[in-house]
């Protein structure tokens, strides 16, 4: 590995960029001053007018606000929503705003760590839609970066990783974090299911206090209001458990002294870290894991962006019965695709075995082909695809291959989608 292994968080009001160092297993946060809020990097861009000249993060802002360009942000909902922007009467995708933003940042990163080569870029984003996935690696090829080279993860599980990649005495029991942003609070936590072969880890996140703003710190009466608020959340969410440690992230946690009571609350008998760059580190872990031929994380994941069953079918194998495992659970979903061809014998319906991880939980999906033409018995030849559009919904395609020259294909497709 010679070029960069980076982590990219984008979200809707601030991104961020993580270097991992495959040497020394470090993680550098790309920074635009020495202060540490300087990582969050506005998630918006800006033309100049009359000039093909672009500037995003604070830059953006501080042009418009001088009148010297038009400004566009909340780029990651105007991707998910297919929305475009029109500047000096040219209209822009927002795939073409969303290139051009991280294009820059991967010019920043080639500049701050001296290498022009991208080995390995992980997206991270709050939660994945269905269309961002390809979105992002269209984008990432306008970067000048291979389609292979890009991996898409949601917060949780680089929240997972990030943790994961840490001393075993910081998650030995539950890991919370808690991260204050401009859109709300959200509560992340993780934890080992013990004596599970592989380990298990499981992972959720919930959206706290929908109407908790930012805009409460802007006075001192609302900074009482907002540590009030945060105290009760804390209060909820830790109480009874056996928590090893709390991480604060957030544009809210850059400085937490308005929140003594809130601070109370997480520090009785825990660590704490207060940082800004635990998803942008969390996707760089999962950049250089994806470049290693064994991975650093032997762990079963469950939880948001991670499917929760094996998916498995019985077949007749050279003469053996033998299962075949087509989606193991724990898998990205972005990335759980499998295909496999078989020959029907004596029989017009598909059983898939579900089995839930962590759970006794089975279930068998029938699909039934018989609306494929009528042949002799094993003279079809049938291609079953299986990917998914969520952790909890997977779709199932067959597909007739026919049986050579004697028995052309048909094309006939035959979908069905589950829910999990």
């Amino acid at each position: 590995m010679n070029g960069l292994l980076l982590g990219i968080d984008l979200c809707d009001d601030y991104s961020q960029v993580c270097c991992l160092n495959p040497l020394t297993g470090g993680v550098q946060a790309l920074k635009l001053t020495e202060e540490e809020s300087s990582c969050l990097i506005p998630t918006a861009i800006c033309k100049k007018k009359t000039a093909d000249v672009w500037f995003v993060g604070e830059e953006a802002y501080r042009r418009a606000l001088l009148n010297e360009g038009v400004m566009v942000d909340k780029l990651v909902r105007m991707a998910s929503k297919e929305g475009t922007a029109t500047i000096e009467g040219v209209k822009y995708t927002a795939e073409d705003m969303l290139s051009r933003f991280v294009s820059m940042l991967l010019d920043m990163a080639a500049r701050t760590f001296e290498n022009q080569q991208v080995d390995c870029l992980a997206f991270s984003l709050q939660q994945i839609t269905p269309q961002m996935p390809d979105l992002l690696v269209r984008v990432a090829e306008r970067c000048h970066l291979a389609r292979e080279s890009v991996r898409v993860f949601c917060h949780s599980e680089c929240f997972v990783h990030y943790v994961l990649s840490q001393p075993r005495e910081i998650w030995a029991n539950t890991v919370s974090m808690f991260d204050l942003m401009d859109d709300g609070l959200n509560y992340y936590e993780m934890h080992m299911i013990r004596g599970r072969r592989p380990p298990v880890v499981e992972a959720s996140r919930e959206k706290l206090e929908d109407g908790f703003s930012l805009n409460l710190l802007d006075n001192e009466s609302g900074e009482h209001m907002a540590d009030t608020i945060l105290a009760a959340c804390a209060q909820r969410m830790l109480e009874k458990k056996v928590v090893s440690s709390v991480y604060l992230t957030g544009k809210g946690f850059v400085d937490t002294s308005w929140a003594p009571e809130f601070l109370q609350k997480v520090c009785y008998k825990r660590k704490v870290f207060a940082g800004q760059h635990v998803f942008a580190s969390g996707a760089a872990y999962l950049a250089g894991d994806a470049e290693r031929k064994e991975t650093a994380y032997p762990y079963v994941c469950l939880g948001e962006g991670r499917v929760p069953v094996s998916v498995s079918l019985q077949v007749l194998y050279e003469g053996r019965n033998e299962k075949l495992m087509l989606v193991e659970a724990g898998t990205n979903w972005v990335e759980a695709r499998s295909s496999v061809e078989l020959i029907p014998d004596g029989t017009n319906i598909l059983e898939l075995n579900l089995a839930w991880a962590g759970t006794p939980q089975t279930r068998k999906v029938r699909i039934d082909f018989s609306g494929f033409p009528q042949r002799p018995n094993k003279t079809t030849r049938m291609e079953v695809i299986i990917s998914f559009t969520a952790e909890n919904q997977m779709t199932v395609r067959l597909i007739d291959r026919g049986f050579g020259e004697l028995f052309p294909a048909s094309g006939k497709i035959i979908r069905e989608d589950i829910a999990l």
